[in-house]
Protein backbone atom coordinates (compact mmCIF):
# COMPACT_ATOMS: atom_id res chain seq x y z
CA UNK A 1 0.00 0.00 0.00
CA UNK A 2 1.11 3.29 -0.91
CA UNK A 3 -0.30 6.34 1.02
CA UNK A 4 0.35 10.10 -0.23
CA UNK A 5 0.02 12.07 3.15
CA UNK A 6 0.28 15.10 1.52
CA UNK A 7 -2.86 14.54 -0.13
CA UNK A 8 -5.73 16.01 0.75
CA UNK A 9 -8.38 13.49 -0.19
CA UNK A 10 -5.30 11.34 1.96
CA UNK A 11 -5.17 8.62 -0.92
CA UNK A 12 -3.85 5.24 -1.06
CA UNK A 13 -3.09 2.93 -3.31
CA UNK A 14 -2.66 -0.73 -3.44
CA UNK A 15 -0.74 -2.85 -5.70
CA UNK A 16 -1.21 -6.25 -5.62
CA UNK A 17 0.76 -9.11 -7.14
CA UNK A 18 -0.19 -9.34 -10.70
CA UNK A 19 -2.92 -11.05 -12.15
CA UNK A 20 -5.09 -10.04 -9.07
CA UNK A 21 -8.07 -11.82 -10.43
CA UNK A 22 -8.35 -15.57 -12.18
CA UNK A 23 -8.71 -15.09 -16.11
CA UNK A 24 -7.10 -11.78 -16.04
CA UNK A 25 -5.80 -10.70 -19.41
CA UNK A 26 -2.16 -10.45 -19.99
CA UNK A 27 -1.25 -6.90 -20.30
CA UNK A 28 -4.05 -5.79 -18.20
CA UNK A 29 -2.69 -4.58 -14.24
CA UNK A 30 -5.13 -3.88 -11.44
CA UNK A 31 -4.62 -1.60 -8.59
CA UNK A 32 -7.25 -0.16 -5.84
CA UNK A 33 -7.47 2.36 -3.96
CA UNK A 34 -9.06 5.03 -1.32
CA UNK A 35 -9.67 8.24 0.24
CA UNK A 36 -10.28 8.85 3.84
CA UNK A 37 -11.74 12.50 3.43
CA UNK A 38 -13.70 12.12 0.40
CA UNK A 39 -15.75 15.37 0.78
CA UNK A 40 -12.39 17.50 0.45
CA UNK A 41 -11.03 19.13 -3.00
CA UNK A 42 -8.36 17.87 -4.59
CA UNK A 43 -4.90 18.78 -4.71
CA UNK A 44 -4.84 18.31 -8.86
CA UNK A 45 -8.55 17.97 -9.42
CA UNK A 46 -10.20 20.62 -7.83
CA UNK A 47 -13.42 18.96 -6.76
CA UNK A 48 -14.36 16.79 -3.59
CA UNK A 49 -13.33 12.70 -5.00
CA UNK A 50 -16.92 11.72 -3.85
CA UNK A 51 -18.15 14.02 -6.66
CA UNK A 52 -14.85 12.89 -9.35
CA UNK A 53 -15.76 10.53 -12.62
CA UNK A 54 -12.80 7.95 -12.54
CA UNK A 55 -10.72 9.66 -14.65
CA UNK A 56 -10.55 12.42 -12.62
CA UNK A 57 -9.36 10.01 -9.52
CA UNK A 58 -6.54 8.97 -11.40
CA UNK A 59 -5.66 12.21 -12.78
CA UNK A 60 -5.44 12.97 -9.02
CA UNK A 61 -3.69 9.95 -8.12
CA UNK A 62 -1.28 9.95 -11.08
CA UNK A 63 -0.43 13.68 -10.05
CA UNK A 64 0.58 12.32 -6.46
CA UNK A 65 2.27 9.93 -8.09
CA UNK A 66 4.26 12.40 -10.15
CA UNK A 67 2.97 11.70 -13.08
CA UNK A 68 1.32 14.86 -14.21
CA UNK A 69 2.46 15.09 -17.35
CA UNK A 70 2.23 11.73 -18.40
CA UNK A 71 -1.62 11.81 -17.35
CA UNK A 72 -3.54 12.02 -20.98
CA UNK A 73 -0.97 8.76 -22.34
CA UNK A 74 -1.62 6.79 -19.48
CA UNK A 75 -5.40 7.65 -19.35
CA UNK A 76 -6.16 6.90 -22.97
CA UNK A 77 -5.35 3.51 -22.00
CA UNK A 78 -7.00 3.25 -18.16
CA UNK A 79 -9.76 2.28 -16.69
CA UNK A 80 -11.04 3.55 -13.27
CA UNK A 81 -14.50 2.40 -11.82
CA UNK A 82 -15.49 4.67 -8.44
CA UNK A 83 -16.86 3.23 -5.81
CA UNK A 84 -18.48 4.69 -2.86
CA UNK A 85 -18.60 2.52 0.57
CA UNK A 86 -18.81 5.16 3.33
CA UNK A 87 -18.27 2.27 5.83
CA UNK A 88 -15.40 1.09 4.38
CA UNK A 89 -12.77 3.43 6.26
CA UNK A 90 -14.60 3.51 9.86
CA UNK A 91 -12.03 1.17 10.96
CA UNK A 92 -9.55 3.99 10.71
CA UNK A 93 -11.27 6.61 12.42
CA UNK A 94 -9.88 8.62 15.87
CA UNK A 95 -10.96 6.63 18.72
CA UNK A 96 -10.50 6.73 22.25
CA UNK A 97 -9.94 4.27 24.48
CA UNK A 98 -13.15 2.70 25.39
CA UNK A 99 -14.99 2.85 21.92
CA UNK A 100 -14.62 -0.73 20.77
CA UNK A 101 -15.76 -3.41 23.65
CA UNK A 102 -13.61 -6.04 24.50
CA UNK A 103 -13.51 -9.28 22.85
CA UNK A 104 -15.39 -10.75 25.48
CA UNK A 105 -16.70 -8.07 28.10
CA UNK A 106 -16.57 -8.15 32.01
CA UNK A 107 -19.09 -10.72 33.58
CA UNK A 108 -19.73 -11.78 29.95
CA UNK A 109 -19.89 -15.80 29.58
CA UNK A 110 -22.14 -16.13 26.41
CA UNK A 111 -21.07 -14.13 24.11
CA UNK A 112 -18.00 -12.20 22.24
CA UNK A 113 -17.00 -10.34 19.85
CA UNK A 114 -14.74 -10.84 16.89
CA UNK A 115 -13.82 -8.62 13.95
CA UNK A 116 -12.84 -5.11 13.07
CA UNK A 117 -14.31 -3.45 15.81
CA UNK A 118 -13.45 -4.82 19.30
CA UNK A 119 -10.72 -3.96 20.90
CA UNK A 120 -7.49 -6.00 20.89
CA UNK A 121 -4.23 -4.74 22.53
CA UNK A 122 -1.31 -4.07 20.47
CA UNK A 123 -3.14 -4.75 17.38
CA UNK A 124 -3.97 -2.44 14.16
CA UNK A 125 -6.98 -3.28 12.36
CA UNK A 126 -7.81 -3.66 8.86
CA UNK A 127 -5.56 -7.18 8.80
CA UNK A 128 -6.74 -10.99 8.82
CA UNK A 129 -4.64 -11.63 11.76
CA UNK A 130 -7.04 -8.76 13.94
CA UNK A 131 -10.15 -10.55 12.85
CA UNK A 132 -8.18 -14.10 13.70
CA UNK A 133 -6.63 -13.20 16.78
CA UNK A 134 -10.30 -11.54 17.87
CA UNK A 135 -12.30 -15.06 17.30
CA UNK A 136 -9.60 -16.86 18.97
CA UNK A 137 -9.57 -14.65 21.54
CA UNK A 138 -13.00 -15.34 21.64
CA UNK A 139 -13.38 -19.13 21.26
CA UNK A 140 -10.31 -19.36 24.08
CA UNK A 141 -12.79 -17.12 26.34
CA UNK A 142 -15.41 -18.80 25.81
CA UNK A 143 -14.33 -22.45 26.34
CA UNK A 144 -12.30 -21.61 29.17
CA UNK A 145 -8.88 -22.88 27.68
CA UNK A 146 -5.48 -21.04 29.32
CA UNK A 147 -4.94 -20.38 25.16
CA UNK A 148 -3.48 -17.17 23.78
CA UNK A 149 -3.21 -16.10 20.32
CA UNK A 150 0.04 -15.86 19.10
CA UNK A 151 1.66 -12.38 19.72
CA UNK A 152 1.32 -9.36 17.36
CA UNK A 153 5.13 -9.42 15.71
CA UNK A 154 6.21 -5.64 16.83
CA UNK A 155 8.58 -5.25 13.96
CA UNK A 156 9.69 -1.77 14.96
CA UNK A 157 11.94 -3.22 17.75
CA UNK A 158 13.53 -5.82 15.53
CA UNK A 159 17.08 -4.41 15.45
CA UNK A 160 17.31 -5.68 11.86
CA UNK A 161 13.76 -3.83 10.54
CA UNK A 162 15.41 -0.89 12.01
CA UNK A 163 18.41 -1.41 10.41
CA UNK A 164 17.09 -1.91 7.18
CA UNK A 165 14.70 1.07 7.45
CA UNK A 166 18.19 3.27 8.49
CA UNK A 167 19.53 2.25 5.19
CA UNK A 168 16.45 2.69 3.29
CA UNK A 169 15.95 5.94 4.94
CA UNK A 170 19.73 7.12 4.20
CA UNK A 171 20.32 5.76 0.89
CA UNK A 172 23.25 3.75 2.14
Amino acid sequence: MITFPQSSWLASIVLPHQPHFVGQPDGVNVLWGYGLFVDKSGDFVKKPMSACTGREIMTEILGHLGLAAQTRGILAHATCIPCMMPFITSQFLARAHGDRPKVVPEGWTNLAFSGQFCELPDDVVFTVEYSVRSAQTAVYALLGLNLTPPPVYKGQYDPRVLYQAFKTLHDL
